[in-house]
């Protein structure tokens, strides 16, 4: 059952010719006397690091998430009506969302939702703009030194009914 890599052979021959005080679980569980301190202690520090890291990264996530919501409602990255070009204002938001992107842990990936005024344009027609402008502030987002491949672009389409949502587009963690 136990797999050997013809570089540890030997080791595992080892292991079995000099075996009787080495039971073959004997890795795993901590019976060697001598030597349970220091493998135990650092399973057990493994064990309870990784527990930290998911709560750590659930912590993290969880931070990042607020911190692009404080964003999305105090920095609108907004657009003029019928338009995928950003405002200044959109441009100065996008900066600002960039640096967040930048400083959030390599793992963590981020989606790019645009949206459209409700009423102005027909279902298919607010689809194409508001993935364009997901587009545009993706494509800002990357020149500014956000990776592109941490970024989902998803056209919305129509707010529908959320004046707050149209026209401008959000970045959130995926």
């Amino acid at each position: 059952m136990i797999a050997c890599t013809s570089a540890l052979l030997a080791g595992c021959g080892g292991g079995q010719e000099g075996g009787t005080g080495m039971p073959s679980g004997a890795p795993a569980p901590p019976p060697p006397a001598a030597g349970e301190q220091q493998p135990g202690g650092m399973g057990t520090g493994e064990q309870g690091g990784g527990e930290q890291d998911g709560g750590d990264a659930a912590q993290a996530k969880e931070q990042l998430q607020g911190q692009l919501d404080q964003l999305n409602q105090a920095s609108p990255i907004t657009f003029d009506p019928d338009s995928s070009e950003l405002s200044d204002q959109g441009r100065d938001a996008v900066t600002k969302f960039a640096e967040v992107i930048k400083a959030a842990p390599q793992d963590m990936k981020f989606t790019v939702s645009g949206f459209t005024a409700s009423g102005t344009n027909s279902d298919q027609d607010s689809q194409q703009l508001s993935q364009e402008r997901a587009q545009a502030v993706a494509d800002q987002l990357t020149q500014a030194g956000a990776p592109a491949d941490r970024l989902q672009v998803s056209g919305q389409g129509d707010a529908e009914g959320d004046p707050g949502a149209a026209r401008k587009v959000e970045v959130s963690l995926q």
